[in-house]
C-alpha cells in the first residue's frame, strides 16, 4: 500500500475541548438567558410574596403605665399599613409610627402591611396597660 492511497488522519481528534467562535457565542447566549431567568425570577418573586413588616416598638408584648403609646416600625415603601384598620403614613424610607391611646387592660395591637396585589403580612403585639392610682 502506498503512502497516498491511505487516508488523512484528522489533525485535532473529535472529542477535544477546542474554543472555537461558535462555542463562544453558544456559552455568552446561555449565559444571558440564565441571567435574564434570574432577573424576571426575581421581580416575579416581588410580586407575589407579601411586603415585609418590622415592629421597632414594642418588641415583643409589655406592660405599662401610661395611656398615650407610640407604635413604630418599617415596611416597604410602597406597602399600605393598617394599626386596627387605620391607616399609618409612611415616609419614603418606609418607616411609620402613630401614636395610640390604650384602655385599661390587654390592648390588641394588628399592624398589617399590605402591597398593592393583595398581599399581606400581619404581626399582633398586646400591650397591658395598668394605670398608676392618683396620688393626693
Amino acid at each position: 500500500m502506498e503512502l497516498k492511497d491511505r487516508p488523512l488522519e484528522p489533525l485535532m481528534k473529535k472529542g477535544s475541548l477546542m474554543v472555537t467562535p461558535k462555542k463562544i457565542i453558544v456559552s455568552v447566549f446561555i449565559l444571558f438567558l440564565v441571567l435574564v431567568v434570574l432577573y424576571f425570577w426575581k421581580e416575579i418573586g416581588f410580586l407575589l410574596e407579601p411586603p415585609s413588616l418590622q415592629i421597632n416598638q414594642p418588641s415583643a408584648d409589655i406592660t405599662i403605665n401610661q395611656e398615650k403609646f407610640e407604635i413604630s416600625g418599617k415596611t416597604n415603601p410602597f406597602a399600605l399599613v393598617l394599626i386596627n384598620g387605620e391607616q399609618v403614613y409612611i415616609d419614603k424610607d418606609g418607616n411609620f409610627k402613630k401614636e395610640i391611646s390604650l384602655s385599661a387592660g390587654i390592648n390588641t395591637l394588628l399592624v398589617e402591611a399590605k402591597n398593592r396585589f393583595g398581599k399581606t403580612n400581619t404581626l399582633i403585639r398586646r400591650i397591658i396597660f395598668t394605670p398608676t392610682p392618683f396620688s393626693e
